[in-house]
């Protein structure tokens, strides 16, 4: 296909969507109120999103130049690298570009209403035509589930929070590596979010986790990305926007939840506690595997809390989820070994292969060189509960054990013999085929 065909396919492509944005957006809910206006020239609401969306064409197609600028942007960045290493690049590229029309005219539209939004965000001339043109695209986009949105739609929301006009983000030129840089040159103003702005960003989260799409695959990333600050954290309720998609029985994206209530544990800790207790307890496997891999993260900031939840994530149905709470109870043998020693005994006296198995690979070693003599018999009932692939390594940690203290060796052995005759003579084998000469060591 030659470019001016793909051109040509995305340039329709726009026009259309942008009618149908424009359209699920006014039937989602009122579009919210600009940020800023002139009080000479206040903001009119839209009658209808017929006219909404004849105005947004009309600018579109009178903006020629703006679309092919928006649309080069868009495809040299996102042009994939096998394209560019084609023996014909631009051939390929066309074929690329014509195959994801879709996701690159969702992308030129974005670009569309950040631009807009822009002009409107302007303290020193708002135009506020311009908002109810980029605010009913980026919800629109939003409720379609638009990969664009939910990446990029957050930087958005927050320049709608401090009803300032969105900046192109750069990377820092310089920071702690660098022999110029200067700590004091890096101190960020202590931007306060505005009424207006958080009240018209409210009512975008409003209108997002009223749509079952946009519930799902946006508001849960743009939450995430929201408690990075906690002014705006607090503005935007985002706790409580938390604990009401955790508390949705059919939701399918808790995790992303969690992921974001861990990232409130500094700020907000009682709020932070209540979403975790309530994810460990959560219907979907996936939020509680989520929670149950995070256990070393939110130690880091609460020990306790971790070490609560760990109870419970020991205990779940789920045999993943075990196993990696199984991860974060090893991990104790290096700072809290009473703790350690009193789970690690009750979860390998319960037989579960899996999370025997995470114990002996990733924390036995290290216990045995703090504890030799092994006085709580964790040797013991790891063997008894282990499968074949933990017993090689078990029988070669026994050994090491009869280098460092005999009698701690022969008590081994003694406690297997007392639990299971034939768990003791299939260690004695195993031993004996190693070093034949330890058999005098071992009851017969």
């Amino acid at each position: 296909m030659s470019r001016r065909e793909a051109r040509a396919l995305i340039w329709e492509g726009c026009e259309a969507l942008i009618r149908e944005l424009i359209k699920a957006s006014f039937q989602a809910a009122t579009l919210p109120h600009p940020p800023l206006e002139l009080p000479d020239f206040p903001a009119i609401q839209p009658e209808t999103s017929e006219k909404l969306a004849d105005q947004a064409v009309g600018i579109f197609l009178n903006d020629r130049a703006g679309f092919n600028h928006r649309l080069s942007s868009i495809v040299d960045d996102r042009t994939p690298d096998y394209v560019r290493r084609n023996i014909d690049p631009e051939k390929l590229r066309e074929k690329w570009t014509s195959e994801n029309s879709k996701m690159i005219s969702e992308a030129l539209i974005f670009k569309m209403s950040s631009d807009w939004l822009s002009s409107a965000l302007d303290e020193s001339s708002p135009d506020t035509d311009r908002w109810y043109l980029g605010v009913s695209l980026l919800i629109g986009l939003s409720l379609n589930g638009s990969n664009v949105a939910r990446e990029e739609g957050p930087h958005l929301l927050t320049s709608i929070s401090m009803a300032r006009p969105p900046r192109i983000q750069t990377p820092k030129s310089s920071g702690p590596h660098h022999l110029a840089w200067n700590p004091a040159n890096e101190t960020q103003p202590d931007e306060i979010p505005h009424p207006s702005g958080v009240l018209a960003a409210s009512i975008i989260l409003d209108t997002l986790s009223g749509n079952q799409v946009s519930n799902s695959q946006i508001l849960p990333y743009w939450l995430e990305s929201l408690t990075v600050s906690r002014k705006l954290s607090m503005h935007l309720n985002v706790p409580n926007r938390l604990m009401t998609l955790l508390d949705q029985r059919d939701y399918t994206n808790s995790k992303m939840a969690v992921k974001s209530a861990i990232q409130l544990i500094s700020e907000y800790p009682q709020e932070s506690h209540d979403l975790l207790i309530l994810a460990s307890k959560h219907h979907d496997s996936e939020t509680r595997r989520e929670l149950a891999s995070s256990l070393q993260r939110i130690s880091s900031d609460d020990t306790q809390l971790a070490l609560r939840l760990m109870e419970g994530l020991l205990q779940d149905e789920d045999s993943d989820t075990r196993v990696l709470a199984t991860t974060f109870l090893s991990s104790l043998v290096r700072y809290d070994i009473p703790t350690f020693t009193v789970k690690a005994s009750e979860v390998l006296q319960r037989g579960d292969e899996r999370m025997t198995q995470r114990i002996v690979d990733s924390a036995m070693r290290e216990y045995l060189s703090i504890n030799p003599m092994d006085e709580d018999s964790l040797l013991s009932h790891a063997w008894i509960s282990s499968g074949e692939s933990s017993k090689s390594r078990l029988v070669g940690l026994v050994m090491q054990q009869l280098e460092v203290t005999e009698e701690g060796f022969k008590r081994s052995c003694r406690r297997i013999f007392q639990s299971s005759n034939e768990e003791y003579y299939d260690l004695k084998k195993r031993i004996l085929r190693r070093d034949a000469s330890l058999e005098y060591l071992m009851p017969s």
